[in-house]
């Protein structure tokens, strides 16, 4: 175990399920690897923005809500598409509305009407003595510009309210949000962006963190043997796959044992073939399912 002095410590956090319900994605994180929880701790500490690279599934999206639980923090997220704006991450204008009102003889003075609060927005306004963690999802997705945008808001933790150049929005260091952004290396980042950042590849996810994964979420409806054999079966399907991380991922294997657990269905059986190529093989290569 890695021994430092911890901002963020995950142990003990993990959230209590109640009967008859499965955790949500943002009730359960499986922080079982101190490299991660060290390189959250290193974000918070220098106030740099947390990047993570990985294969989808392997807990890039669920990171965020999972540390703004434990701390106790307000969350806001936005996944970022092709059509993302730079400034969608601060605000938006609807220029539709203000047109509307304009034909209809009903402006509203006051332009800060038309303009919606992005999430960095939101997380600088923080109210005294509260703290935000903000996740920006698929970064990669957007144009190039949309990161090097960032650095300027991230690094003086502050912005010119859009409709006034003379009054902006900041933020204190000690309320600054904790930033973490994802891709799926769809597209390279900036190297300016990257050497501003806190970097971290997450793997895979192995067959005792699905474990840990599964008895999170399941509660009380955690079958070990079970769970064991379902992740057995996704190891197998990633075998005969030829790209590295391409296998079922984290939320696919709860998906198919929760599915196992509550219809009956076991691995061995020939409704199992079936059920295993709903949930795991889907169209990722054309190996027979096996019963």
């Amino acid at each position: 175990m890695l021994r430092y002095d911890k901002e963020f410590d995950p142990r003990g956090s993990g959230p209590a399920v109640a009967p008859g319900r499965y955790a949500a994605d943002d009730e359960v994180y499986v922080f079982d690897d101190d490299r991660v929880v060290l390189a959250v701790n290193v974000a918070l500490k220098t106030g740099r923005p947390l990047l993570l690279f990985g294969p989808p599934g392997s807990g890039k999206s669920t990171l965020a809500p999972n540390v703004a639980r434990i701390k106790g923090w307000d969350y806001h997220a936005h996944v970022v598409t092709a059509r993302t704006e730079p400034e969608d991450l601060l605000w938006r204008f609807d220029a539709l509305k203000r047109l509307n009102d304009a034909q209809a003889q009903q402006l509203v003075d006051d332009k800060g009407y038309y303009y919606t609060k992005g999430p960095l927005w939101r997380a600088f306004e923080a109210a005294e003595g509260e703290r935000s963690v903000v996740l920006i999802d698929e970064i990669d997705k957007a144009d190039p510009d949309l990161p090097n945008s960032l650095l300027g808001p991230l690094g003086s933790l502050s912005f010119p309210v859009p409709w006034d150049d003379e009054r902006s929005v900041s933020v204190p260091p000690e309320r600054a949000p904790f930033v973490v952004i994802t891709t799926n290396d769809e597209r390279e980042l900036p190297r300016p962006f990257l050497r501003r950042c806190i970097v971290f590849e997450l793997g895979s996810p192995s067959k005792p963190h699905l474990l840990k994964v599964a008895g999170s979420h399941l509660g009380e409806r955690y079958d070990p043997e079970l769970a064991e054999k379902v992740a057995l079966h996704i190891l197998d399907v990633r075998k005969g796959l030829e790209e590295p991380g391409a296998g079922p991922s984290t939320a696919e294997y709860l998906d198919a044992l929760k599915a196992s657990q509550q219809l009956g269905v076991v691995p061995g059986t020939p409704e199992w073939a079936v059920l295993e190529a709903v949930t795991l093989r889907k169209r990722r290569d054309t190996a027979e399912p096996t019963a």
